[in-house]
């Protein structure tokens, strides 16, 4: 929810979510890929500058963010979208599958991470910085830009940790779907 609300403090006219099925680490299985767009949907179902994709969990298979930018940039040949990524994320682009194919099919805003100070978020070879107020000036792809909004310190492991020991999500995950992701994982949890 952060990232998106930067990407919306940002001026994007729209923020798209969509939902991985990644390929560079394995899912807790806990919530499938239908059951995290369904909570999507909710969160977000009162932003209609928000839209939640089903692209890469209809794959049935993990989808590599480059097919997805392929995907946007074959539909919508004109628009060149900014993937919005933590600075772990943006640190560890060049093991990406088929990088780097990125730079040339999108931008990217790169938002601060607990434990990755400010100073250390560099540029990859090929990319070109821009200071975060000129990010709309981007003319074409391969831009990238360093948000300093820091994101709340959550992970997955926080959340299966939590679970494990009967504590409560509320401050980490939406009030809208709190009670669903606790019965989801409770439930699964008791059948393991």
């Amino acid at each position: 929810m952060a990232l998106v609300q930067a990407g919306l403090d940002m001026g994007l006219d729209e923020v798209w979510v969509i939902p991985a099925l990644p390929v560079h680490r394995e899912l807790s299985g806990m919530a499938d890929g239908k059951t995290r767009f369904e909570w999507l949907q909710q969160i977000f179902s009162a932003q209609p500058e928000v839209r939640v994709l089903d692209w890469e969990i209809v794959q049935k298979a993990p989808t590599p963010a480059v097919t997805t930018l392929r995907r946007f940039q074959q539909q919508f040949p004109e628009t060149v979208p900014w993937l919005m990524l933590g600075a772990d994320a943006w640190a560890g682009l060049e093991s990406w599958q088929q990088y780097p194919a990125h730079r040339g099919l999108c931008n990217v805003a790169v938002f601060a991470r607990s434990g990755i100070a400010a100073d250390i978020v560099a540029s990859h070879q090929g990319w070109q910085r821009l200071e975060s107020r000129d990010w709309p000036g981007a003319d074409g792809s391969g831009y990238w830009c360093y948000i300093p909004v820091d994101l709340p310190d959550i992970s997955a492991t926080e959340i299966r940790y939590r679970i494990e020991h009967g504590r409560s999500l509320a401050d980490l995950v939406p009030p809208a779907i709190c009670d669903d992701v606790e019965k989801k994982y409770i439930l699964l949890k008791e059948n393991m």
